[in-house]
């Protein structure tokens, strides 16, 4: 997929009825439907509707694998048969699906016309459920467009948790630090998320590095340096082009591999034994379109990736430092895609006890954020959602780095910061700017991830529930 972006979103479509409510005018419902869904920029693989419970829903199995889809829209126009329903429910029954009530309308003397599809999808929701179909029970007013957010929203969740069957992710190295938050099972990644790791040592790392083409990376300096600003001085020229060296090896390597998303192992890795910070390579890699994290942190790489496909944005990855009851200090040891950057990038040299070599005290963008963090628990996953508002960050340092500050905000969170704590299963967050809230819920619902909630959005849902 070019630069990590999915394709236009597919949903195959069947709308369902019964020949004795005129079906002439059923399908002139159905193929408004239809206008309303293609002009929402959702591509169709469609089927005439179903009225019968025999010969019909065969037509419609076959044409409706005729072409592959994210997700299944069944519509229901008005009062059904349900044998015929269940018969193409049953065929595609572990594809993820929208169980949608199509309102009324009125006539032109004032009447409302109901065709009955409150009757026939009400028919249908609690007996999908017991089957353990993956489903989401939207509908529409009479008179009214179809919810098309809410399709779309579900329909990405949907696309993506297809993608992930397809994921790669890849790291240097393994475990930083040791810890404890970061640790993943591969096989249990692969068989419940779909996503596939694949670690390269170091030296890999070194010979991508000396094996780049002199010219390309000069060009490459020049592009990338071009609005850099200095407020400790400029760095020697070597220095600078080491770093990007180090970006551009990462970025080749992951085209070679077909990575989707990449980390570093930092503290023990890249900056304790290459000569430089990972903070800068790190910065050109998750520019370039691959969400990055730190530390091996394979879980909240995964929210990433997830976040970058749901909401079609840049992602980045952001750290606790201070919580007040208020606000939470989050930012990042240096460390920032450009996109997320106000003004100019600020670059400074540091050398401390964790780090040597160059980093980024650029101005992150403030803004509505939503933040997610993936975790493996003894049950399986869970993920911890949170939202707020990102101001200005004070005037801080890490212990033992001068100033600048590191790209950081005072997030000012939806709910009081000690429930977030409660929650908080990790030192990392992947986050982006907007509000993805319901598309991280349908799309935990399809891959059975338990939610923790700590954003704005009233615990409110359409899908179905369990116990």
């Amino acid at each position: 997929m070019k630069n990590n972006q999915l394709p236009k979103l597919k949903a195959g479509y069947v709308s369902f009825g019964t020949m004795f409510y005129e079906p002439a005018n059923l399908i002139k419902i159905s193929a408004n439907a239809e206008k309303q869904l293609e002009a929402a920029g959702i591509e169709l693989v469609k089927t005439a509707p179903v009225f019968g419970e025999t010969v019909e829903p065969e037509r419609a199995i076959g044409e409706l694998k005729a072409k592959p889809w994210d997700f299944l829209i069944i519509n229901i126009i008005n009062w059904i048969d349900t044998r015929g329903v269940f018969a193409v429910l049953h065929e595609f029954r572990h594809e993820p699906m929208i169980l949608y009530s199509f309102g009324g309308f009125t006539d032109e003397h004032g009447t409302l016309i109901s065709p009955a599809a409150g009757a026939g999808s009400t028919s249908l929701r609690l007996p999908m459920q017991l089957m353990k179909l993956k489903f989401k029970y939207l509908f529409n007013a009479p008179d009214s467009p179809m919810n098309i957010d809410g399709i779309i929203k579900f329909g990405k969740a949907a696309q993506v948790m297809k993608a992930l069957r397809k994921a790669r992710l890849g790291m240097v190295g393994f475990n930083d630090m040791g810890l404890y938050s970061t640790g993943y099972n591969p096989t249990r990644l692969r068989n419940d998320l779909g996503v596939e790791v694949e670690s390269v040592d170091m030296l890999q790392l070194q010979k991508k590095m000396v094996s780049l083409d002199d010219g390309d990376v000069t060009s490459a300096i020049q592009e990338i340096t071009k609005n850099w600003e200095y407020p400790h001085g400029k760095p020697k020229g070597e220095v600078i082009e080491k770093a990007i060296r180090m970006g551009l090896a990462t970025i080749r390597i992951c085209e070679e591999k077909n990575f989707n998303a990449f980390s570093y192992k930092c503290v023990e890795g890249i900056d304790s034994e290459m000569g430089l910070t990972h903070a800068i390579p790190a910065s050109i890699v998750n520019s370039a379109g691959y969400p990055y994290v730190d530390e091996n942190d394979l879980g909240n790489l995964t929210a990433e990736l997830m976040l970058r496909w749901l909401s079609g944005n840049q992602t980045m990855f952001i750290e606790h430092y201070e919580h007040h009851p208020e606000w939470i200090l989050l930012g990042e040891d240096g460390y920032c895609p450009w996109d997320f950057i106000d003004g100019n990038p600020q670059i400074k040299p540091v050398s401390t006890v964790l780090l040597d070599g160059l980093v980024q005290c650029s101005n992150l963008k403030k803004g509505r954020m939503t933040l997610a963090s993936l975790a493996e628990t003894n049950e399986g996953y869970q993920m911890h959602i949170i939202t707020g508002e990102g101001r200005e960050r004070p005037e801080w340092v890490e212990m033992g780095v001068p100033l600048p500050s590191w790209p950081s905000v005072k997030l000012f969170t939806d709910v009081p910061v000690q429930r977030i704590l409660n929650n908080v299963q990790s030192q990392h967050l992947a986050m982006t700017y907007g509000s993805y809230v319901e598309e991280l819920k349908n799309l935990c619902y399809l891959l059975d991830i338990k939610v923790m909630d700590d954003s704005e959005v009233v615990a409110t849902t359409s899908l179905p529930q369990k116990g």
